[in-house]
């Protein structure tokens, strides 16, 4: 018994590492992303500024930790009673308590990573990309490890999350 509960245990963790450690990287394109037509847009970037994008917690962290809580909880205690209740309920009723809330802190925790911000001045090029003007800003947050230069022409791609890429036209 003690065996399946230590292997649950390590399949839970390794289950929120996996799904919790997602990143901003525009070179990573979900699998919902492909084979869409999205809208684009043509800019060049006027600054990147480092940012620290701190990761978030959802009902996945929340429920392993709460499970694997409560498993290590059932193992207090046995049969004794405190005030009339199997003192093993009230450890299990703390233990997924309290594994819930570590859990929804270390899924946050683990999501934290670098990016930068850029402000992307925005060419309105109507249909003929040769005779762009600039036209707006606009800010974009992206986790990447190297920032894209001031300077650089990019693309902004829209889709279900928005990526800026270098481009060289």
């Amino acid at each position: 018994m003690t065996k399946y509960i230590k292997l649950v245990v390590i399949f839970c963790i390794i289950g929120v590492s996996l799904i919790s450690c997602n990143t901003t990287s525009p070179n990573k394109v979900k699998k919902s992303d492909a084979q869409k037509v999205t809208n684009i847009e043509y800019g060049t970037i006027k600054t990147s500024l480092p940012v620290k994008i701190e990761g978030e917690s959802d009902w996945i962290g929340a429920t392993a930790g709460a499970m694997i809580g409560g498993l290590l909880a059932s193992q207090i205690c046995g049969e004794e009673e405190i005030l009339g209740t199997k003192c093993q309920d009230i450890a299990i009723v703390y233990g997924t308590i309290g594994g819930a809330a570590m859990g929804s802190v270390i899924q946050s925790k683990i999501g934290n990573h670098d990016g930068f911000q850029y402000i992307v001045n925005i060419d309105e090029c109507g249909g003929d990309i040769s005779n762009c003007q600039n036209d707006q800003d606009k800010a974009f947050v992206q986790g990447d490890n190297t920032p894209l230069s001031n300077g650089q022409k990019v693309v902004i791609i829209y889709g279900d999350v928005i990526r800026i890429m270098p481009y060289e036209g």
